[in-house]
């Protein structure tokens, strides 16, 4: 056991859990109340422990050569050093760094060491959340049999007021903090004379005292009297304060002016009047550093000292928690924010846990769905069953697209419809969220938020109807000008009028101009509906090249338009709509460069695929432009006098989706660009 003297009065009255240990054997001697409460057991039960009992695992080498060092230091110093990564799976003992210190308080004694255990710091988003369960030991009988009953952490109540009463009356400490079932009976009387040790005793061993004082990772202060005398302090508490050693031997008020006033005070002088122990956890502080006053946030506890029961000094120790405090202060706020921002926006959340199949909505994602009830969702019955019949081939294959990670990288961006559960409402939903992996990639969870944009579904559903309604309407009085033109064409060349001819072949162009966007329009309207259709065929793809450059030598002037050929190639596409992609990228290639400069057509072939490429000496593309160049709609406002609807390059996206392909644009703002897009080959080539 350890010896009952200076260090026993000052370990069991540490406001923090500190175990002893053998240095050889590495069993634990002692341990005072604080580490007792923490472990939930007695001084009887504990000294069956050895430190790996506590860390739940073999000492690593590290912390053995670490204690091996300790016995034998290079120099004398007794401040505690951290253990090297004891990494303990224990809970409580998991939520503690651990430092160790030597123990020797005159030559020739033995060699103890003790470890400190000092709180981690740690962000916690939901300060209400304990301990659920506890790790077990393995291959540690004894530790399992004493650790199992360890309780869970339990919330920290806002103030503490504790009273520790002394274990004999007889020994005249009436108050001293002492550690549970410290006292063994068969040796009752050398323990009460030990806790009869006071303040007095404590002077005479003034130096040793101090040296533990100094010592402590914890910031740790000693006052006497009521005036609250500054009489040993250690460096880090210096730090907390903002002071140096020149505060040694004033009263408080001297010390730290700045405390006039603030609350901390009558809780300091609660403790040393009523000599309860006295914690405070987060309590403000306004203290004067580098000449600004500075809030800060800390964990207090005051000790109080006694003589023959009265009380003649505090033991002060504080942590220093501010930025745990502001960061939590952050962190709500930032989640107000985004509350706030999520309600103003109408969105819904889901939250699958795809181990265990469970899904979580919320009340607007429930709304979304048509469900009023608050009880548990359903992933089958809740959602598949509720989607659209026309969506839900779509919708499955889309999952199974984002739950392959090496696919999507679990990224989910998706419109569908659904029927409500309830209400038999059809809604049009946008979907957006993001699929976590494991070390193996398999899905753990997905999360995500959903869109009502029934709304807006519904206005680009009127537009469209109009748009095709009245291009049906302008395509009738077109036909009729096209004939006419052809039957003026006609006879002018009958009668040899050149000029009559060339004023009518631009009259005719520009026919052909208005019917392209026209189709183009019937074209996006059919696409909206579902109603365009992909009529496959064999060609020679080389051939249509052709045609297109042909036509657009026709119709442009003044541009450089060079046509690239190589092999024949055939593919298996609708041609009508790829001369279309080809009519608008072309288009828009002369459209936006400077007369005189030049247009490359050219393809390749690549993996399978033909890539044909239009490449311009234009204005270019911003980047922040490029992504959204194939959103229908979608205009870039370089130059006001460039006319354009925005669906060129939409209709483009879709045709050549719709054939399996890609497209694409490379650009540098102020000197061209470069759209792409690929098709496959025809099996048959």
């Amino acid at each position: 056991m350890l010896t009952k003297t200076n260090t026993f009065n000052f370990i069991s009255l540490a406001p923090i859990p500190i175990f002893i240990i053998d240095p050889d054997s590495l069993k634990l001697e002692y341990a005072n109340a604080r580490f007792l409460d923490l472990a939930n057991g007695s001084l009887k039960k504990i000294e069956e422990l050895n430190l790996n009992d506590i860390l739940g695992q073999n000492l690593s080498s590290a912390i053995s050569a670490f204690f091996s060092q300790l016995k034998n230091p290079s120099d004398n110093t007794s401040v505690p050093v951290q253990i090297p990564d004891p990494e303990s799976n224990i809970a409580p003992f998991s939520s503690y760094n651990y430092f160790a210190s030597r123990l020797e308080e005159t030559p020739g004694t033995r060699l103890k060491i003790a470890v400190w255990l000092i709180a981690k710091t740690t962000l916690a988003t939901d300060p209400d959340t304990s301990i659920a369960g506890h790790q077990t030991l393995t291959n540690q009988r004894s530790g399992n049999e004493i650790l199992s009953g360890m309780k869970p952490t339990e919330k920290r109540p806002k103030i503490e007021y504790v009273e520790v009463a002394g274990e004999s009356q007889q020994t005249g400490a009436d108050n001293l903090l002492v550690a549970k079932e410290d006292i063994q009976k068969s040796e009752s009387e050398e323990t009460e004379q030990a806790l009869s040790e006071t303040w007095i005793e404590l002077e005479t061993s003034r130096e040793w005292f101090k040296n533990m004082v100094h010592s402590s990772p914890v910031a740790m202060l000693i006052t006497k009297g009521e005036d609250m005398v500054f009489d040993v302090i250690n460096h880090a508490m210096l730090n907390l304060i903002g002071r140096d050693t020149s505060v040694l031997g004033k009263p408080w008020f001297e010390a730290i002016p700045e405390l006039v006033g603030q609350p901390v005070v009558d809780e300091l002088f609660y403790a040393y009047r009523t000599g309860i122990i006295h914690h405070i956890p987060g309590v403000g502080i306004s203290l004067i550093k580098n000449g600004e006053p500075t809030l800060g946030y800390y964990d207090l506890t005051y000790t109080p000292l006694k003589e023959n029961g009265k009380v003649i000094g505090l033991m002060q120790t504080a942590t220093d928690i501010t930025e745990y405090v502001t960061s939590k202060d952050k962190l709500q706020k930032a989640y107000e924010q985004i509350r706030l921002s999520k309600e103003a926006a109408q969105l819904g959340t889901f939250d699958m846990d795809m181990a265990t199949g469970r899904l979580q909505w919320d009340d607007r994602c429930r709304l979304l769905f048509g469900i009023s009830h608050s009880n548990e969702v359903d992933f089958e019955r809740d959602f598949l069953h509720n989607l659209h019949p026309e969506d839900l081939e779509r919708i499955n294959a889309v999952l199974a697209y984002v739950f392959d990670k090496q696919a999507s990288n679990g990224i989910y961006d998706v419109e569908y419809r659904t029927i409500g559960s309830e209400d038999k409402r059809l809604r049009w939903i946008k979907a957006k969220g993001q699929v976590y992996f494991d070390a193996n990639d398999k899905p753990l969870r997905f999360i995500g938020s959903v869109l009502d944009i029934t709304e807006q579904k519904e206005d680009e559903q009127r537009k469209n109807d109009f748009i095709g309604m009245a291009s049906h309407e302008l395509k009738t009085p077109l036909t009729s000008i096209n004939g006419y033109l052809q039957l003026l064409q006609y006879h002018a060349r009958l009668q040899s009028e050149d000029r009559m001819l060339t004023t009518i072949d631009k009259s005719l162009n520009q026919v052909k101009r208005m019917t392209r966007m026209i189709d183009g329009f019937l074209n996006v309207s059919r696409l909206e509906s579902g109603k365009i259709a992909i009529d496959k065929q064999q060609f020679e793809i080389t051939d249509l090249l052709k045609e297109v450059y042909e036509e657009t030598m026709t119709l442009t002037k003044g541009y450089h338009v060079n046509l690239h050929l190589a092999d024949e190639i055939m593919v298996n596409a609708d041609r009508n709509k790829l001369n279309q992609v080809l009519q608008n990228l072309i288009g828009n290639a002369i459209k936006y460069s400077d007369p005189g400069s030049t247009v490359n057509i050219q393809y390749t072939v690549d993996n399978g695929h033909i890539i044909i490429s239009i490449i311009d000496q234009g204005i270019g593309i911003k980047p922040e432009h490029q992504q959204k160049l194939f959103d229908r709609y979608y205009r870039v406002e370089n130059d006001s006098t460039i006319a354009g609807f925005g669906i060129g390059l939409y209709l483009c996206a879709e045709i050549v989706t719709r054939h399996q392909g890609k497209i694409w644009v490379e650009s540098e703002f102020g000197k061209g660009s470069t759209f792409s897009f690929s098709i496959p080959l025809s099996t048959a080539s």
